[in-house]
């Protein structure tokens, strides 16, 4: 109603977010035209017909200074080409990015490439990024582990997909097994962190705290918007970016609980970039919110000390190459 009815009801544009309705319309068309000094332009095209891409390239035109950004068009005016679709890409759709890439002009840089987007989904991805210094979960068992080693089996593939707990059991069909890592802290609370990495600067985003082992925001006890992180995760993080070759990734970890080292549990290139409905409604706001862009209106303190889109305009101003 707010989004057809804001002047009827009294109620501020600037508190209703993104959703169906009349304002975001005439939003989008005003973003239709739009051109800022570097233009990204997101390839939403899988699964057919995109999730999140339209929301992104909202918040990018709402609220940075810098960018200006289309969603699966005007790619022949790109500074910056960003690859935003589901992972896994299956190969028909890998070979249809490469080819629309092609349509781009010369020099333009691409965020996350098609040849190195499924790279976490690599079967040895775990082993490499172990070598190269990463703490991760264990994910290679023997005999000697059955019945002895407790290990999360994942869904191979997918994200936010089911997971078991339970004494390792040998191969299971699609579920790839990871040692379980005790996150718990003095207060029975188990914690997960995710920090977002965008062209070589790592963001602090959100802890969750909850009394499940498998802690998501179904399952939360509390969030908590505001953490420190410590020079070896973000230094991580950075090898993670370099070892796989990705530019804007999420990264999940936990501090384990016995020595407070990070572990890192999860990356996701597509992650759900909107706020959750109980956080925005309870400051009086309406619609669909990018979570990451509005803390200080939701009477939060930044995460980092410094607006989300300062920070989003820097990294993209760099990597673009492109002097103000």
């Amino acid at each position: 109603m707010a989004q057809w009815l804001w002047f009827v009801f009294n109620i501020e544009k600037e508190r209703i977010g993104y959703d169906k309705g009349l304002l975001t319309w005439l939003r989008l068309r005003k973003h239709r035209k739009l051109r800022r000094h570097i233009h990204i332009c997101l390839l939403d095209v899988y699964p057919k017909g995109g999730k999140f891409g339209r929301f992104m390239a909202f918040w990018i035109n709402e609220r940075s200074r810098v960018c200006s950004a289309s969603l699966n068009e005007r790619i022949e005016e790109a500074d910056i080409v960003w690859i935003y679709s589901q992972d896994p890409l299956p190969s028909d759709v890998k070979e249809e990015l490469l080819n629309t890439i092609k349509r781009s002009r010369e020099g333009t840089k691409v965020i996350n490439h098609p040849d190195f987007y499924n790279s976490y989904h690599s079967e040895h991805t775990f082993r490499a990024l172990a070598e190269a210094g990463v703490n991760v979960p264990r994910s290679e068992f023997t005999e000697e582990d059955i019945n002895k080693t407790l290990v999360v089996y994942k869904t191979v593939g997918r994200h936010s997909a089911p997971k078991n707990l339970s004494l390792f059991r040998g191969s299971i069909e699609s579920f790839q097994p990871f040692e379980f890592i005790d996150s718990r802290d003095s207060d029975g609370l188990y914690r997960k962190y995710r920090a977002l990495y965008i062209n070589g600067i790592v963001y602090p985003d959100y802890l969750l705290f909850s009394s499940q082992w498998n802690v998501c925001w179904s399952l939360k006890n509390h969030a908590d918007f505001t953490f420190e992180m410590t020079p070896v995760e973000i230094e991580s993080i950075h090898i993670v970016a370099k070892k796989l070759n990705l530019q804007f990734f999420s990264i999940d970890y936990i501090r384990r609980n016995s020595d407070g080292h990070p572990v890192f549990t999860d990356i996701n290139v597509y992650p759900m970039p909107i706020a959750y409905a109980e956080i925005i409604h309870q400051y009086g706001y309406y619609g669909r919110w990018y979570e990451c862009g509005n803390p200080l209106r939701f009477g939060m303190p930044e995460s980092s000390g410094r607006p989300f889109w300062e920070i989003f305009d820097n990294a993209m101003v760099s990597f673009a190459n492109k002097k103000m």
